[in-house]
């Protein structure tokens, strides 16, 4: 059962959350929204995480792991922001 590992089973969601953002970004522009969906900050943070989750199982570098990570908490933080000063 090598192909039923945790590191494929995260690569599976990251396709799945791939397909999901650009489908969303489809539906967005479609509906001609301006910039982008709002809800692509709240899933690249999800997406970095499970990225930084994969970096620690394949044992990479853990500066790698580390920057990762740090995207991840950016991409969280300005959608944070984003929802408590919507006028920005």
């Amino acid at each position: 059962m090598e192909w039923l590992s945790i590191p494929r089973l995260i690569d599976f969601i990251l396709l799945a959350i791939a397909l999901e953002a650009l489908w969303l970004v489809h539906q967005h522009r479609r509906r001609e929204g301006a910039g982008i969906p709002p809800t692509i900050l709240h899933i690249l943070s999800g997406a970095l995480l499970l990225i930084a989750m994969r970096s620690a199982l394949a044992d990479s570098s853990p500066l790698l792991t580390a920057v990762v990570l740090g995207l991840a908490g950016i991409f969280h933080f300005l959608d944070v922001r984003k929802e408590l000063f919507p006028e920005r």
